[in-house]
């Protein structure tokens, strides 16, 4: 039987944050990370070897980082997979499948590459995200 994800690689892993400064940031020498602004208010900003680690932190009041911090503290977010498939066609399978989605569906990563994010109650507690392509940083 042929996997419903098809995932090619582990993309990046998420850790969420209250702010820029994190422990594991400026262990790994970015002690303040620049961060891009997403559209959910959240900033995130990529460091670490072969920059696979995202620093997530809020950048507004009531963002969704803000209440997994209230709920979970600081630490792991997401799990991020490369898929090589087109999302949208993804999207459908998944949903079929009966997989909850978080948010609206497709969005844009940090990078700019499509993604969306599957509910962690349909992945055994694990927030993941999927990501099209390769990044183009490479």
């Amino acid at each position: 039987m042929a996997p419903l994800i098809d995932a090619v690689a582990v993309d990046h892993v998420g850790i969420a944050a209250p702010s820029a400064g994190s422990p594991l940031a400026e262990a790994l020498g970015a002690e303040s990370p620049t961060g891009i602004a997403m559209p959910s208010g959240v900033t995130v900003a990529r460091f670490g070897p072969d920059r696979g680690l995202e620093l997530v932190w809020p950048g507004r009041p009531g963002t969704p980082i803000d209440s997994f911090l209230a709920r979970r503290g600081p630490g792991l977010h997401h799990v991020a997979l490369r898929v090589e498939v087109d999302l949208a066609e993804l999207r459908g399978r998944m949903e079929q499948a009966g997989l909850a989605l978080v948010g609206s569906g497709i969005e844009r990563s940090s990078d700019g590459r499509p993604c969306l994010f599957l509910h962690p109650r349909g992945t055994g507690g694990v927030l993941v995200e999927l990501v099209q392509g390769a990044s183009p940083g490479g």
